[in-house]
């Protein structure tokens, strides 16, 4: 039996985004605990911990909104599985990737709402190992699956915003 092809095979076997948002999230508190430093003194100041809560509902709201877009489709939500469509409409009109950006968005929204300054220090490393590690191995799997029609999508839509 054949191996799959990149076009049939899933861009990773592993399912790097929930692992890495994780990571980062777990890291940055340990560091937090470890230096015993924190971003804001809840008596003083709540702007942090609600523009934290605010972007963290945007960001589950986009993923919900992606969701629905995808399953619409009937194409996969799961970073480690095939595409059988390329969707371009809705939020992927403005970004190939906003899931990922919500991802990022997400783990940035609640180290301002915990008050994590490693947390935050730690987003940017999220958002390269997510291009890394989930990104470039989907946009090489879409490009031999779609071929011109993702290299048209890649040409007018961003990487990430």
């Amino acid at each position: 039996m054949n191996a799959p092809t990149r076009a049939n095979g899933p861009p990773s076997p592993i399912p790097w985004p929930p692992i890495l948002m994780a990571l980062t999230l777990a890291a940055g508190l340990a560091l937090d605990a470890a230096t015993r430093v924190s971003l804001i003194d809840r008596a003083s100041s709540s702007l942090p911990h609600l523009a934290g809560a605010a972007i963290v509902m945007l960001a589950l709201a986009n993923d919900v909104w992606c969701f629905r877009i995808l399953s619409r489709h009937q194409t996969t939500i799961l970073p480690h599985r095939a595409a059988s469509c390329l969707v371009t409409e809705g939020p992927f009109r403005l970004s190939r990737n906003p899931i990922y950006v919500s991802h990022v968005a997400l783990i940035f929204g609640l180290g301002l709402f915990l008050g994590s300054p490693f947390t935050l220090l730690l987003t940017p490393v999220l958002a390269f190992c997510l291009t890394k590690l989930a990104i470039e191995p989907e946009e090489r799997h879409l490009l031999a699956k779609f071929g011109d029609h993702y290299r048209s999508y890649m040409a007018r839509t961003r990487r990430w915003l």
